[in-house]
């Protein structure tokens, strides 16, 4: 028979497949499937790149920027340090009086500080424009703009600007480890940095998440930031450990709003406290159940977004 004369491309199909042996089509239906899903990879992989080279260009442009303004740089980054070091400070102060607390020695305690700082130093020197959000974005109106773009809304709210004075965080958090590593004798080994580099990209991660979280519910509430505020100061919890605080804290640092992820966890691997290893290698997983979470709140909120017109 001549499949090429009959007007349904269906029935032509069906007698094609019939003639070669294979009446349901399904060779055809999986071949068929195969290349869709090898187009949606490729499809993925190549957006992927885009962001990527995206990326690259708008920390390019970034650093020019702050470049063409050095003392308007310098005088964030000395600031930032200063702010750094009064926390340090207290610490030292601390321990002329006592000579450790609640079983923490000052240089375990100098540790947990530090890896507290530089992740937190991560999150607000690419992250931090996030806390735009609710004032520049949705009450000025700005994110209308971001709407109009073909772009992922969040790549562009958090790329916008990119706090390059925050980085004096990182510096101290990095000058309190290396100091405590020094002070207790501790030889890390390639792999032991690799792995403690990866807790700190983590609990930078849960900074992110929770700060997403608080954010969205701005799409619905019209907050100015203060709860924002109060998350921030939460923070300081974090940079100690947890086990000096009475239970109800400790669960709700642990499991309500993990900060104890941030800091404390992630660095009993270094410290080799192995009785909090469950919770040192649970730190990524928070971080990505967290992480996925608040793109979803993220998402579900750019739906309600109503313009304000202004």
């Amino acid at each position: 028979m001549d499949c090429d004369n009959l007007p349904d491309r269906a029935d032509r199909l069906a007698l094609r497949h019939q003639a070669a042996g294979d009446p349901g089509g399904l060779k055809y239906k999986i071949k068929d499937q195969k290349l869709k899903s090898r187009n949606k990879k490729t499809g993925h992989i190549k957006r992927f790149i885009f962001y990527i080279n995206l990326l690259r260009a708008y920390l390019s442009n970034s650093i020019k920027s702050r470049l063409a303004y050095r003392e308007d740089f310098l005088s964030g980054f000395i600031a930032g340090a200063m702010m750094q070091l009064i926390g340090v400070l207290f610490i030292v102060s601390l321990f002329v009086k006592v000579p450790s607390l609640k079983g923490w020695r000052k240089e375990e305690i100098f540790f947990i500080f530090g890896f507290s700082q530089v992740s937190l130093g991560l999150f607000f020197t690419f992250f931090s424009n996030l806390l735009e959000l609710s004032e520049k974005y949705i009450i000025e109106g700005h994110f209308d703009r971001i709407l109009l773009r073909p772009l992922n809304s969040f790549f562009q709210v958090v790329t916008e600007r990119i706090y390059w004075e925050e980085s004096s965080t990182i510096l101290v958090g990095l000058s309190m480890m290396s100091y405590s590593l020094s002070r207790m004798q501790l030889n890390l080994g390639l792999g032991d940095y690799l792995v403690t580099f990866g807790l700190v990209l983590a609990a930078c991660t849960i900074y992110l998440a929770i700060f997403t979280i608080l954010v969205s519910l701005t799409f619905w509430f019209n907050d100015r930031g203060s709860v924002v505020s109060v998350m921030l100061m939460l923070e300081g919890f974090s940079r100690y450990p947890v086990t000096i605080f009475n239970r109800a804290v400790r669960v709700i640092l642990t499991f309500i709003i993990p900060y104890a992820f941030t800091a404390f966890f992630p660095s009993m691997y270094v410290l080799g406290k192995d009785k909090y290893s469950i919770y040192v290698w649970m730190t990524p997983v928070v971080a990505l159940v967290f992480l996925s979470l608040a793109l979803l709140i993220w998402r579900q909120g750019t739906r309600a977004y109503e313009s304000t017109g202004s």
